[in-house]
């Protein structure tokens, strides 16, 4: 097969291109900038700079389209929020020259809306942390009547971006107006700590909104250390309370990849789902290494191929992402040094990485180009380091 996979700047990508890269397929790789990480994977083919989906959707869609039709793509893989929304979106147009394995722009677009996720979780009865919505109840009235801490969250938004802890009333306004401002009416949450594990289901659905394959994975340690991204995890058994919360994804009609971010509430004794990303996540690449071939599902599902469902998997599979987030998670600990020393402590566990890949190492090369072009943009570096509490 012949396959565009875009958004060559994120981790989601590389594992994708070399998931797909070992079985043979002719890659393409995609994003708005030349010096991305993935680019510099040795499984890619070819490598595009399309208009930037975020600034520019409809450029980038016109680009894309051609694109298509110039190469006959087999398959055109989305990976960012932005590119998901844009080639769903215009999935018809697209569905003439190649496939895509993506759900309905509506369904897609409800599971990126943090508030639409937990309505539909309410109704599907998935547990969620208590929420309130304030075009249901006044600022005033969520601020004096809530069990602090609370969380003040944007609908949209990734990687714990914009989410504000609210400890006592007398900091409840200046959060919410902080949200509000950058990122629209936000929501309010109970705060769940992380002794009860963070856990993440990575799934994908087949074209009869049929979940084909599951694989789970605890959260040991995030950049920012308050909460965001796994940089350590570990592919474990699924809980028994996973196919609850998959219910959510069948109830909508799911077709595609999906991610489910859980917190398992100590207090309440069960898990409460955060957000849905309806699109690959970050940390993929371990469930490929235990067995979950998500990319290699998804083509063959383009191919028209029934994929084999999977229902085992290796666990105790170690995965981190050392760079440049796990630095990130060092300088973002009191104690540095024991931070450094615990992050380089290996054991006996199956390990796999974000980018490094001894057999594949030119991401890592392409991860010093992309983190230097953010670091030399405000714009950039702010998206970096300006998130978490």
């Amino acid at each position: 097969m012949k396959v565009l996979v875009t958004d060559g700047r994120s981790l989601a990508s590389l594992a994708t291109i070399r998931s797909l890269g070992k079985h043979n397929h002719t890659i393409h790789c995609g994003e708005s900038f030349k010096h991305n990480l993935s680019s510099y994977s040795k499984y890619v083919d070819k490598r595009l700079v399309y208009p930037d989906p975020e600034r520019k959707p409809e450029e980038f869609i016109k680009y894309l389209l051609a694109a298509c039709e110039q190469e006959s793509y087999d398959l055109v893989i989305p990976v960012r929020d932005d590119t998901t929304l844009a080639i769903s979106k215009h999935r018809e147009a697209f569905t003439k020259h190649a496939n895509v394995v993506i759900s309905e722009y509506s369904t897609l677009s409800a599971l990126m809306d943090k508030g639409e996720t937990v309505r539909l979780a309410q109704r599907t009865g998935v547990p969620v942390p208590n929420t309130w919505f304030p075009e249901d109840t006044s600022r005033e009235m969520i601020r004096e009547s809530v069990d602090y801490p609370v969380l003040v969250r944007p609908r949209r938004s990734s990687g714990s971006r914009g989410i504000r802890y609210v400890s006592c009333p007398s900091e409840f306004d200046k959060a919410f107006e902080f949200v509000s401002q950058e990122y629209g009416l936000p929501l309010v949450q109970e705060y769940i700590d992380h002794s009860g594990g963070h856990y993440s289901i990575g799934t994908i659905f087949d074209a009869n909104s049929t979940p084909v394959a599951t694989h789970v994975y605890e959260e040991t340690k995030q950049y920012p250390v308050s909460g965001g991204p796994a940089i350590e995890a570990i592919s474990i058994s699924p809980p028994s309370w996973t196919e609850t919360l998959l219910q959510l994804l069948e109830d909508v009609g799911w077709i595609g990849p999906a991610h489910m971010d859980v917190l398992f509430d100590p207090k309440s004794n069960e898990p409460k789902l955060l957000e849905v990303n309806p699109r690959l996540w970050m940390s993929i690449q371990v469930a490929i290494s235990a067995g979950v071939d998500v990319p290699n599902i998804m083509a063959s599902i383009a191919n028209g191929i029934e994929p084999t469902p999977v229902h085992n998997y290796e666990t105790d599979v170690k995965y981190q992402w050392l760079l440049p987030n796990g630095i990130l998670w060092v300088l973002n600990n009191e104690d540095r040094l024991s931070a450094l020393q615990e992050l380089l402590t290996f054991d006996s566990q199956p390990q796999c990485y974000g980018a490094l890949a001894t057999r594949d190492p030119g991401p890592v090369l392409g991860t010093y180009a992309q983190s230097l072009r953010y670091l030399s943009d405000k714009d950039k570096r702010s998206q970096i380091f300006d998130r978490g509490w």
